[in-house]
C-alpha cells in the first residue's frame, strides 16, 4: 500500500488562495524492500465528483521525482487543464553503463537498455507504476481512459517500454530523447499513440550519429543523411503495426513532425516523430529553450484515450 502525506501543509494552507487538498502531495511505498516514491500535483480545480485525467512524467538520468516537478512545466500545465501531474523517482543503483562507461550510484529507469555493472536483477518499474496508478484511483477521481505518460533521456526510454507494457493502462505516450531500441520488434499489450521528440542539437544524439552539425530541420533530409534516425523510427512502425508512409507538418523554425497511421488509419493507433529546432538534450520548458513541452505534448496527448 502506498501511503500518502502531504508537503508543506501548514505552508499551503497559509496561503488562502490554495483550495484545502490542492497542491503538492509526496507518495511513498515499499516494494522488495527498496523505498520508492513520488511526488504528485493536485490542481486547485480539482472536484472529486468529476473525473480526472493524469500524466506521469518520467525524468531522466541523475534526477529524481521533486525536480522535475519543479522544472518540467507539467504541475503548472495541471493547473491550466485540471490534470493530476505525477512525478516518480527513478531507483538509485550503485553502478550503470552508460554510453559506455562506468557510472556509480545512477539513478535510472529500468529501460530494455539498461546495463547494471554487477548481477543484480534491475527493479521492476512497470510494477511500479501500475502499482501509482491503483493507488492514485482509490484516493482521486481518476479517468481511467485518459492516464497518459511523458518521459525525457532515459526517462523517454523507460516511457517507450511502458508504451508496450503499460499499453492496456496508458491512453498516449510521449518520449523525449530516448527511444525503444532500434531495430527490434515488441508485442504491445495495445496498440497506442505515441510521440518520439529529438532536438536538432541534441549532443547525444549528434555524437552517436557521428557527426557535430546539428541535424537538418527537414525530415525527409534527416532519414537520407541519418539512417539510425530510419531504424529508430522503424522500430516504433513494425511495434505497432503502422503505415510506412508519412505526412509532415510544423514550422521549421519551430518544430516539424512526421506522422504515421495504421492502414486503414484508427485514430488510436498512430505514431509522430517530432524534430525540435534548437533544441539540446533537454525537456523544453520555455527556459531551457523557447517551446513549453508540457504545453504541446498536452495539446497532441488530449486528443486520445482508452477505447
Amino acid at each position: 500500500m502506498i501511503t500518502i502525506v502531504a508537503l508543506n501543509h501548514s505552508c499551503q494552507n497559509d496561503d488562502k488562495t490554495v483550495k484545502p487538498g490542492s497542491g503538492k502531495k509526496y507518495f511513498s511505498t515499499q516494494i522488495d524492500g527498496l523505498t520508492r516514491e513520488c511526488y504528485v500535483h493536485v490542481p486547485r480545480s480539482y472536484d472529486a465528483k468529476v473525473k480526472i485525467p493524469v500524466v506521469l512524467m518520467l525524468h531522466g538520468s541523475g534526477g529524481n521525482g521533486e525536480k522535475f516537478y519543479n522544472i518540467s512545466g507539467w504541475k503548472e500545465v495541471g493547473e491550466a487543464h485540471n490534470i493530476l501531474t505525477v512525478f516518480p523517482s527513478s531507483p538509485q543503483y550503485t553502478c550503470v553503463f552508460d554510453d559506455g562507461l562506468e557510472k556509480p550510484n545512477a539513478e535510472k529507469w529500468s529501460s530494455y537498455d539498461l546495463e547494471l555493472c554487477d548481477d543484480k536483477m534491475p527493479v521492476n518499474d512497470i510494477q511500479f507504476f501500475s502499482l501509482v496508478i491503483e493507488e492514485l484511483k482509490k484516493k482521486y477521481n481518476v479517468d481511467e481512459k485518459r492516464i497518459y505518460m511523458v518521459g525525457f533521456s532515459n526517462g523517454g526510454e523507460m516511457s517507450s517500454r511502458a508504451a508496450v507494457e503499460l499499453s492496456d493502462q496508458l491512453a498516449a505516450v510521449v518520449a523525449c530523447a530516448g527511444a525503444l531500441p532500434a531495430d527490434t520488434i515488441f508485442n504491445p499489450l495495445r496498440k497506442l499513440p505515441v510521440l518520439l521528440q529529438i532536438g536538432n542539437k541534441d549532443d547525444k544524439l549528434i555524437a552517436k550519429l557521428g557527426t557535430t552539425n546539428p541535424l537538418p530541420m527537414d525530415i525527409n533530409q534527416l532519414f537520407l543523411n541519418f539512417s539510425p534516425v530510419q531504424q529508430m523510427v522503424n522500430t516504433f512502425i513494425s511495434t505497432f503495426e503502422l503505415n510506412s508512409h508519412y505526412t509532415t507538418g510544423g514550422n521549421p523554425n519551430q518544430f516539424l513532425y512526421a506522422d504515421y497511421e495504421s492502414d486503414p488509419a484508427k485514430k488510436d493507433k498512430s505514431f509522430r516523430l517530432m524534430l525540435v529546432k534548437d533544441l539540446g538534450h533537454n525537456y523544453p520548458n520555455g527556459t531551457n529553450h523557447p517551446m513549453k513541452g508540457a504545453e504541446v505534448h498536452w495539446e497532441w496527448m488530449k486528443n486520445y484515450r482508452l477505447p
